[in-house]
This record gives structure tokens, sequence and C-alpha cells, in this order.
């Protein structure tokens, strides 16, 4: 298991907040071996995107203005 920074650990609840409408989607019932290779992409594309914007938003509340 990877140790998380604070600000990462910080955005994991907006990933998860980002990957519930598709699992909604997909269902939340479906085994990840009957997942297509479009919905893999989509899960990992939502779940990378939300994390970046997440991040970089945690990064603007962090910087010192001058």
């Amino acid at each position: 298991m990877v140790d998380f920074t604070k600000e990462e650990t910080q955005a994991l609840p907006a990933v998860m907040r980002a990957l519930g409408p598709e699992m909604e989607r997909i269902g939340w019932d479906r085994p990840l071996a009957q997942l297509t290779q479009n919905d893999m992409h989509r899960l990992i594309v939502i779940t990378v995107e939300a994390f970046r914007v997440k991040m970089a938003e945690i990064a603007l509340e962090d910087e010192i203005p001058f």
C-alpha cells in the first residue's frame, strides 16, 4: 500500500464522488472481470482527472500570496 501525503488523502473523497456516477452507470454489483475495455478506460480517466483537479485546487489553497 502506498503512503499518501496529507494532500493526496484530502483528494480521495473528490475521486470517490467523481467515480460514483460512472459506477452507477456500470452497475455496482458487476465484477471487475466483466468490465469492458471502455469501462476500465473511463474509470481510469475519471479517477486521474478528478485527482489532478483536486490536487491543483489544494495546491492553490496552500500557496503563499506575495
